[in-house]
Formats: C-alpha cells, sequence, structure tokens
C-alpha cells in the first residue's frame, strides 16, 4: 500500500515538473518505501559529464547568485531606511525603547566605522603606490640585469676626433652618399682615419651633427656617438643605443683572451 502512494505520488508530481525533477522524487519515494530504485536513462544523464555542457545544470548556481545579489542590494537599502528612521524618530524612540536604541545607534556605528576604515585604507595604499612606485621602478632597475658599465670598461675603447671638411682628402674608400667628416682616433702612435658620410655624422643620442673638433667614442659594434653622451648613456646602460650590443660581453671576452 506505501508502494502504490509512493508510486502515486510520484506520477501526480511529474504532471508539474520536468521528467528529470520526476525521476529524483521518485528515487527518494523509492528509498522512503524500502523499494529498489533502478537509476533512470534521465538521472544517468544527469551525472554524465556531458550534462555539465547543459544549461540547466548550471541553473541552481545561477539563481544563488541572483539571490545573492537581490540580497546584498536589499540589505544595503534596509541599512539605509534604518539609519533614516534613527536619525528622524530618534527622540521617540529613545524614549519608548532606550536599549533597542543604543543597540542600533552601536550597530550603525560600528557599520559606519568600517566603512570610514575601508576607503581611508584604500586612500592610503593608493597614496602610498602612487608615492612609492618610483623608488620601487628605481630598485627592480638597479637590481636587474641591465646594470651600467664602469670607467675602466668605457675607457677601454677608442675615442675619435671628428674633423668636418668638404671632400675626402687621401682616402681610398669613398663615403655612400655626401661627405660628412673624418674621425680620426686619439691618442696612438698611428691614428686611424675613418671617414663618415653625412647622414652617419651625427649622435644617435642627442640627435645633433657632430661638430668640428668633437670628440667621439666608438663601440665595438661600430656604432659611433659623442663621447660625453655614450658615456653617461654606458653608466645606466651597458648597451649599444642602437643594436643594443652588450659592451660588457666584449669586455669579458677581451680579458679572457689576453689572459
Amino acid at each position: 500500500m506505501a508502494h502504490r502512494l509512493c508510486i502515486t505520488q510520484t506520477l501526480a508530481l511529474s504532471q508539474h515538473t520536468g521528467s528529470a525533477v520526476a525521476h529524483w522524487w521518485s528515487g527518494i519515494a523509492h528509498l522512503a518505501c524500502g523499494k529498489r530504485w533502478p537509476p533512470s536513462p534521465h538521472l544517468l544523464h544527469l551525472e554524465s559529464p556531458a550534462a555539465s555542457s547543459c544549461p540547466s545544470a548550471y541553473l541552481p548556481g545561477i539563481i544563488a547568485k541572483h539571490l545573492e545579489s537581490a540580497n546584498t542590494m536589499f540589505s544595503f537599502i534596509w541599512w539605509i531606511i534604518g539609519f533614516y528612521w534613527i536619525s528622524a524618530g530618534g527622540e521617540e524612540v529613545i524614549r519608548d525603547a532606550p536599549q533597542l536604541y543604543w543597540l542600533c545607534i552601536v550597530f550603525l556605528a560600528f557599520d559606519v566605522f568600517f566603512v570610514v576604515f575601508c576607503v581611508a585604507l584604500a586612500c592610503i595604499i593608493g597614496i602610498a603606490v602612487c608615492c612609492c612606485l618610483p623608488c620601487i621602478i628605481a630598485i627592480l632597475y638597479a637590481v636587474s640585469d641591465q646594470e651600467g658599465a664602469s670607467e675602466d670598461d668605457i675607457r677601454q675603447f677608442p675615442r675619435y676626433k671628428f674633423r668636418r671638411t668638404d671632400e675626402p682628402e687621401k682616402q681610398d674608400v669613398d663615403p655612400m652618399g655626401p661627405f660628412g667628416g673624418i674621425m680620426t682616433e686619439c691618442s696612438t702612435n698611428q691614428p686611424i682615419e675613418k671617414v663618415l658620410a653625412a647622414e652617419d655624422a651625427e649622435c644617435c643620442i642627442c640627435l645633433s651633427a657632430y661638430d668640428d673638433g668633437a670628440e667621439l667614442r666608438e663601440l665595438p659594434c661600430g656604432h659611433h656617438f659623442h663621447c660625453t653622451c655614450i658615456d653617461k648613456w654606458l653608466h645606466i646602460n651597458a648597451t649599444c643605443p642602437l643594436c643594443k650590443y652588450n659592451i660588457r660581453k666584449s669586455s669579458s671576452s677581451s680579458g679572457s683572451e689576453e689572459v
């Protein structure tokens, strides 16, 4: 008799709900009646991995999220209404129920303190990040691999004296394009002279053309710049500004060859 009652309740439920839900309730009814519950194809489908792709499987979670958002909004609105009631009708409440009034005041004070504390903490963190960000960047840059070259490393590279002339004199190699000048190596008994084209007779750091008598420094990669410009650059970053050649590798390789 109980088994028939369970089946009747299950059939009545299946008329108002879906078949999958009805089979769930059918299993509960069979277990309550002490009968064996055969698995249903619908339940096997819900329990299979393919059920995760079914939108109905996510329906309880979606409903819970919507209810949570609605609860948050309702709590916020109710908090505003309660704050207004305490502020507007405080005299009547403190006269009729003083304990309830002060209890509400304590809870409101905690809420206001929490909000003010969160806002102040966010502002302090933002100001600290803005003020300390340059220091953090400088520290990270200092400990990074892009360390500057030492003064001894920079002095190893040859210096040249630039001489601007209208035409190349006694040069076997003609420059490409208009003639810019000649750079002569300094502090050597047999100075090396190199002819520069007009487009190469300028510093790529300060973007200024080489003046007559300007001191230049040439890197192992073949690029040349003003001595003052490239020395400042190499103290910060030991790479060529144009081709990113690492001059410390050149210095270490030359030192190993000498050994």
